[in-house]
């Protein structure tokens, strides 16, 4: 996922922010297929048939990422039903392990996309961009959190890493540092969406606009404690459960597999593990 990322997000961003113009008219304001910044470097680079090509890449990859969403929306929501965190009607499975409750509110909230055929459309996206926007902000931080406190109460009860088929790279300090820099960012999001650059004074509907997400994040908290009347806000570390879920719990068959896979990759050619480890 790193290197996906790292290719495919920070090396395109990077090349696109060297070959489109800031000031850029057709970049600027243009809602149409041209805004495409990779459209734009590749008109500016005079190549004729490709941009029509890029747009229809585009399309494959919305569609791509529509059925994505629906996938693991739907599947939230079914394990939310489980859970007891959702109706229960939500917790149902057909036969070919489908969730039809999910699926059905999922496609349900698909509707809001022919709001785009709104003449304030702009508007629209405006508002609907607010309420999920800061939601991977949110989500990620929780996840660094997750990691941190799942490594600390696997210290605390007296195991470690071994036990484990993957572990961070960076460890628990790189979950730390990513959750100081999301914290950053919504402070700095804060910042922007109170005293938008440029504007003389503060708007509170430019404010909504920008962090309304954290707003809606707060009330689904707050709404899920009064409804459970569960007050907890944390699980001591000595108490968190380490082992439910795992295929298996055995620590030692656990720690046999692990090192017997270490032994077989090392066993491999230096060509073969090289594509194990990229792919």
């Amino acid at each position: 996922v790193f290197w996906r990322i790292f290719l495919f997000y920070f090396l395109s961003l990077t090349f696109i922010g060297l070959l489109v113009p800031s000031n850029s008219k057709q970049l600027l304001g243009n809602s149409g297929s041209s805004a495409s910044p990779f459209v734009i470097a590749i008109k500016n680079g005079g190549i004729k048939a490709l941009p029509s090509i890029f747009n229809a890449v585009i399309m494959i990859s919305v569609l791509s990422v529509g059925n994505s969403a629906v996938y693991g929306c739907s599947r939230t929501v079914q394990s939310l039903g489980a859970q007891g965190l959702a109706p229960k009607s939500f917790a149902y499975v057909d036969r070919k392990g489908r969730p039809l409750a999910g699926l059905l509110l999922s496609a349900i909230f698909g509707l809001l996309c022919f709001l785009s055929a709104y003449r304030k459309q702009d508007d629209v996206f405006a508002w609907l961009l607010s309420v999920s926007g800061l939601a991977t902000i949110f989500l990620w931080f929780n996840i660094g959190l997750c990691h941190v406190r799942f490594r600390m109460a696997l210290k605390l009860q007296g195991r470690d890493t071994n036990e484990l088929v993957f572990t961070a790279v960076s460890g628990v300090w790189g979950s730390l540092y990513s959750m100081a820099l999301l914290i950053l960012v919504l402070g700095v999001q804060f910042w922007v969406a109170l005293f938008p650059i440029g504007a003389k004074k503060a708007s509170a509907e430019n404010f909504f606009k920008n962090y309304l997400g954290s707003v809606v994040i707060l009330v689904f908290y707050v709404s899920h404690k009064l409804y459970s009347r569960n007050w907890r806000i944390y699980i001591p570390l000595k108490d968190i459960d380490l082992d439910s879920g795992r295929r298996e719990t055995d620590i030692e068959i656990i720690r046999k597999e692990i090192e017997e896979e270490k032994q077989y990759n090392q066993s491999l050619p230096i060509h073969k593990r090289l594509w194990k480890y990229w792919c």
